[in-house]
Order: structure tokens, then sequence, then C-alpha cells
């Protein structure tokens, strides 16, 4: 009689997420495990560098994957409803600035209105009194309209600061272009210029890996 064997269980394979965290996981290990105090571990660290950014490439290549299908469906729905939704947005626009176009307009008619009342008191071709009876009868123009469907609109003022004379403006309130400061202190230094009033140029350590 056969002695009966058992089959050994097949192991299921590691979900691709999980390899990656272990070997994260590792990798933060290995950092507690890496000083650099002699010219050996400055050479073993230089590999240990170069296998976490072959890991890192690795990881971006697992994430691409995930990721390059959910971005070719945001780009066909980008590509599908930006434009209709700035269509809606550019007629939003164009409507507000007509109603608000008339609205001023309103304003500002009953405003001369009431500067004609007002300048024919002051020559004495209306009393006082008149002059407040026809202010008071004058209907009061509205910044607010709401329809009865819930619909409305509100025309607010607001003050805002607009610079006629740049040349002006006191140095106080002028930003330094850093960016181009930079960029012309390093120019300058590399062609042997006169360096730029109030930089100075320093020498920073960069290490990477080759």
């Amino acid at each position: 009689m056969k002695k009966e064997t058992k089959n050994a269980p097949v192991e299921e394979p590691k979900n691709e997420i999980e390899v990656v965290r272990q070997s994260v996981s590792r990798m933060k290990t290995m950092i507690d495990a890496s000083p650099v105090t002699t010219d050996e571990e400055l050479g073993t660290v230089a590999e240990k560098i170069k296998n976490v950014k072959t890991l890192a490439k690795a990881i971006k290549e697992k994430k691409d994957k995930f990721v390059a299908p959910a971005k070719a469906i945001v780009e066909e729905a980008k590509a599908t409803f930006d434009p209709l939704i700035k269509e809606c947005d550019n007629a939003e626009i164009i409507l507000k600035e007509r109603a608000q176009k008339y609205m001023l307009a309103k304003e500002e008619k009953d405003r001369l209105e009431r500067d004609k009342i007002a300048a024919r008191v002051e020559k004495g071709t209306m009393k006082a009194e008149t002059a407040v009876a026809k202010m008071e009868a004058m209907p009061e123009v509205q910044n607010t309209v709401r329809t009865d469907t819930g619909a409305g609109l509100r025309m607010a003022k607001r003050k805002v600061a607009k610079i006629t004379d740049a040349s002006i403006i006191p140095d106080e309130f002028w930003i330094v272009d850093e960016v181009r400061v930079r960029r012309e202190a390093l120019e300058r230094d590399k062609y042997g210029k006169d360096p730029i009033p109030g930089v100075v140029i320093e020498e920073v350590a960069n290490l990477s890996s080759v």
C-alpha cells in the first residue's frame, strides 16, 4: 500500500504594493546601519545610494502603472468638459458686465437728478422743502435684485488702489528680484566682473551620485 503524500501548499504571490513596502522598510533599516566614518564605509554608502535610486525608479514605474490609466481618463474628461465649462464662465462674465453697466447707469442717472435739484435750490429757483419732497419721491436705486425663482444679483463697491506713477513710489515698497540678482551675480563672478553691491558668492557643497 502506497503511503499518501500531501502536496506542499502553494504560496500565493505577494501583493505588489506589499513587496514595495517591505523593500522600503528594509531600506529604512539599512539607513540606521550605514555610518560613514572610513573610506571603506564611504564606498559602501555610494553603492547603497545607487541601490536606493534603483528602488525609487522601480517604485515610480509601479506607480505609473496605476496612475497612467487614471491620467488618461482625467485628460479625456478635461478635453471634453473644460471647453464647455469655459463657455459657461464666459457667458456669466458677459451677462454680469451687462447687468453692472445697467445698474451703474441707473445710479449715475439718479445722482445727476439729485444734483440738478440741489443746484436749483442753490440758485433759488426751488424751495428747499420742495427739493426734499422731490428727492424723497424719487425711487431708491436698488443694488440688489432678486427674482421669484430665487435668482439674485448684488452690486457691491470696494475701494481699489491703482498705481498712477511707479517712478515716484518710495523705495520701501519695491521688492528685489532675487532670481535675477542671483543669476546676474553668478554671471559676473564667472567672467570676473564687478560684483553686485550687497551680494557675495559662496561655495556650497552638494553631493550627487555618479
